[in-house]
């Protein structure tokens, strides 16, 4: 990336208040559709490893399209007019993915329209992360990122905990018909996101200019970034393996209903959203690699404690799963914000689109892979054959250890030095 000129200091500033709002109607977006998604899948009764699929691969799919993200951003010139182009496309899809869903009942012609979608969503973060590594000073990114995120989740947190009072008034009526209210509530919000990105200030196409080189992370200058985004593929394939299901372990496994499982999500993401200025202000004062190890390191176990949740008493799932919710909350939170902030350590400022492209690829196939591992194990049943079982839907439990048993190699793997290069 070259600088070519000053950079316009006041603009600046106000584009980093506008990018906060922004990002806050894209959070009711998120909290008002892509949150539920999965309960929409379960509503439209399909199996568990369909779910998986429709979780999974559209994110494979949406990682090899959004490469071609660097190309139009080249044609048009412009990441404004890439992005709120992009938002658009997914205004008009959200509907049609409601209306697919309930009016074809055929799950491939579906996944299509889910596979669509997130070409979209996916193709908008490697020109987002270039215009933000950009505007946001390298001092400042640990707290600008931090405070920024944290209002974000407010506006995730209220939206997500709305639609499902929603969802669940409309639960013994309709409720195919709730999953309506709450996806047009998204669509609009989405317009709004659309609406404060097109204000937000963008330096000029000659001033800040990604050079088309080659990347290739076989290169020696690489080896650093290399070994990151291997490190963050392979973590995102050992969540995938359990994190695709979770709605669903909540829903057929714990038996929670719509509004127990907003109240879930949602007090958890009280948690995480009151910790992204005290993860800011650590990353800048330790350091991102430490936040990452640690925080790792706890969130290997998450998998075996709800496996432990299932054996509680009725009378205090809900208090033990809102406790273990918050505490993940809290620790990927910390992780996710540190992972963000050392890949712009490893870029420099130089070939963002392109490398963030190679991240969301490769994050992307190992969801997919992830995610079907996870999804065929789902449908292992041992309940017949084994006492011990009996009356256990075992294939989620064998999923959660095989998840928890993968996110211990990999830390093991990457993260076991307090001197490590990730």
């Amino acid at each position: 990336m070259e600088y070519k000129d000053k950079r316009q200091t006041s603009l600046i500033r106000s584009s980093l208040k506008t990018s906060t709002i922004e990002g806050s109607w894209w959070a009711v977006m998120y909290g008002m559709v892509e949150a539920y998604f999965s309960a929409f899948f379960e509503v439209l009764k399909y199996s568990s490893f369909e779910i998986s699929i429709l979780n999974t691969f559209p994110l494979f799919v949406g990682s090899c399209v959004q490469n071609l993200a660097y190309k139009f951003y080249h044609f048009f010139q412009s990441r404004k007019i890439l992005l709120v182009g992009l938002k658009l496309l997914q205004c008009f899809l959200i509907p049609t993915i409601y209306l697919v869903g309930i009016k074809l009942n055929n799950f491939y012609i579906f996944l299509i329209f889910i596979c669509f979608y997130f070409a979209i969503a996916l193709s908008q973060q490697s020109p987002w992360t270039s215009w933000m590594g950009y505007l946001v000073p390298s001092r400042l990114r640990g707290r600008y990122f931090g405070h920024r995120s944290q209002i974000i989740r407010i506006a995730m947190l209220i939206s997500s905990l709305f639609a499902g009072v929603i969802l669940n008034s409309f639960e013994q009526i309709n409720p195919l018909f709730g999953f309506g209210v709450i996806f047009f509530i998204g669509v609009a919000a989405n317009f709004g996101s659309a609406y404060y990105l097109y204000f937000q200030y963008e330096p000029d196409y000659h001033i800040v200019q990604e050079k088309d080189v080659k990347i290739n992370l076989r290169d020696k200058k690489f080896r650093f970034i290399k070994k990151f985004i291997s490190y963050d593929a392979l973590s995102e394939f050992s969540f995938s393996i359990s994190g695709p299901l979770m709605m669903i372990y909540w829903i057929r496994e714990l038996d929670f209903n719509y509004l127990e499982i907003a109240l879930l999500l949602n007090v958890s993401q009280l948690v995480g959203l009151f910790s992204m200025r005290y993860w800011g202000r650590k990353i800048d004062k330790i350091g991102t690699y430490p936040i990452i190890r640690w925080n790792s390191m706890w969130i290997c176990i998450f998998p075996l404690l709800w496996i432990n949740i299932y054996f509680a008493h009725d009378l205090i799932r809900l208090l033990l799963s809102l406790i273990l919710a918050s505490l993940a909350s809290l620790f990927f939170s910390g992780r996710a914000l540190a992972m963000d902030n050392r890949l712009y350590e490893h870029m420099d400022g130089k070939s963002m689109i392109k490398l963030t492209s190679r991240r969301v690829f490769y994050r992307g196939v190992a969801i997919f892979i992830g995610g079907l591992i996870g999804g065929i194990v789902s449908e292992i049943d041992l309940s017949q054959n084994m006492i011990i079982f009996k009356n256990v839907n075992t294939g989620f439990h064998i999923v959660l250890f095989l998840s928890f048993l993968i996110r211990f190699i990999i830390w093991l793997k990457f993260l076991k030095s307090s001197k490590g290069t990730v």
